[in-house]
């Protein structure tokens, strides 16, 4: 028996069903496609290919040492899996299931087409507490402990040697893709998948125990934050098994304020699965807002969404945030709620636009967490409160002494920190007697 094991976005070796039990059942063909017209959507990103590509090559890495590399295949997912088919006698295709946009569930639908013309079952997995299909959500909350619960799977020992791999880190450094037109380009400060254990360790032994309180304030979130998010995104990390080790040690510890930061972050993953079953039960919130009524609500102002895009509104706090996003890839929650609050009240824009450059500039996306957040900020949800933040008075609070500020923003560098927060508020005279010159948005 031949298993075909497809990769998406679980981009490991543990605690992957499809690879764990396909590797029992006999001879396995570890496989990822990469799709150039996914790469062209208005939600993808430059960024996110280099982190994929450096994920695949160390994937590749994982899978050569037990056996058999990864096989690495350029085009359409039903083409390469249907000649792949009449390559070689595969029986049996293996996959995770993906919550993923309009644009995922329209090819999975197309794979699965082409696998009935060929007699080739499907077996999809479950990688999150996630449930398809879902009628209502009155015992969803059991359902997830249940399966986050359930024993983790090892990675496979040994695979048979079917195929020479030894070109994939070339094919992966040959292949050439177009972007959106609005894509953010390359970070300069951009989280490594090789770097997911220094990441995991640094987080246990330090930077938990200030988790709780230190997440929202600008200037300690970055060492606060678990940073993990990104490895979650594309399946480098299980969430299972983070959730697990989370627990265990919360359970092991004799430190009030590590135990309250691990009870804090314990349920912020249970809240991750509960996202992206919402995209998972309605794919439509993507484009849609969650309640019809506030279709037509706003408006796309292209200066605004330019200025708001790149960092130069006028209102610091804001911009700096913006910039953080652009240059790392990375921002912590209450930076991400500010930018879409600000964007879709103040600049009174609509989500959608907004959404998609976030998207792009987001290392980390996950579209199940993304667009249902993003229509909680905006309100667009008809069942949660609004979030309207005052930009002057979050920055006051959040970023206290300016060090956010003036990392970010260096044309702001020089002016005092009375007027740090509200620029605006300086004369020319102060302009004159402090020896600044200030942007116009300023």
């Amino acid at each position: 028996m031949l298993t075909l094991v497809w990769f998406k976005r679980d981009l490991r070796i543990d605690d992957h069903a499809p690879l764990h039990h396909a590797a029992a059942s006999g001879a396995v063909l570890p496989l990822y496609i990469i799709e150039p017209e996914y790469w062209r959507q208005p939600d993808t990103s430059y960024r996110q290919w280099q982190f994929v590509q450096q994920s695949l090559i160390q994937l590749h890495q994982q899978l050569l040492a037990i056996g058999q590399g990864l096989v690495i295949r350029v085009g359409v997912a039903e083409q390469v899996i249907a000649e792949l088919c009449q390559q070689w006698p595969i029986d049996l295709l293996v996959s995770h299931e993906e919550t993923g946009t309009q644009w995922t569930y329209k090819r999975d639908k197309a794979v699965a087409s082409v696998c009935r013309a060929q007699g080739i079952r499907w077996q999809e997995y479950r990688q999150f507490a996630v449930f398809r299909p879902l009628n209502d959500r009155d015992h969803w909350f059991a359902q997830a402990d249940a399966w986050l619960k359930s024993p983790c799977l090892p990675a496979p020992t040994q695979l048979q040697p079917l195929l020479d791999t030894s070109d994939t880190p070339w094919q992966l450094s040959q292949v050439n893709l177009n972007f959106h037109v609005d894509d953010p380009g390359p970070c300069q400060h951009q989280q490594q998948p090789q770097h997911l254990q220094a990441y995991v360790q640094s987080f246990w032994q330090q930077r938990a125990r200030s988790y709780r309180g230190g997440i929202s304030k600008a200037s300690t979130a970055r060492r606060s934050c678990s940073r993990l998010s990104p490895y979650l995104a594309y399946g480098l990390l299980s969430l299972r098994q983070l959730q697990q080790q989370t627990w265990r040690l919360r359970q092991q510890s004799k430190d009030d304020k590590l135990v309250s930061s691990l009870t804090a972050f314990f349920s912020r993953l249970r809240w991750h699965c509960h996202f992206v079953q919402k995209l998972e039960d309605e794919v439509a919130i993507e484009h849609r807002c969650m309640h019809p009524l506030y279709e037509g609500l706003r408006d796309t102002n292209p200066e605004f969404l330019q200025a708001w895009a790149t960092g130069r509104t006028g209102y610091p706090y804001i911009d700096a945030c913006m910039r953080c996003l652009l240059q790392t890839g990375w921002l912590h929650f209450r930076g991400r709620a500010m930018l879409v609050a600000f964007a879709c009240y103040h600049l009174w824009l609509d989500w959608r636009p907004v959404a998609l450059h976030l998207a792009r500039c987001f290392i980390d996306y996950e579209p199940g967490i993304h667009y249902p957040q993003v229509q909680m900020q905006a309100g667009t949800t008809g069942i949660n409160p609004y979030r309207m933040y005052n930009p002057v008075l979050q920055s006051q609070q959040k970023d206290p002494d300016g060090r956010f500020i003036r990392q970010w923003v260096p044309e702001l560098a020089e002016v005092p920190l009375a007027f740090l927060h509200t620029p605006w508020l300086l004369t020319q005279q102060m302009l004159q007697q402090f020896g600044i010159s200030l942007p116009a948005y300023y």
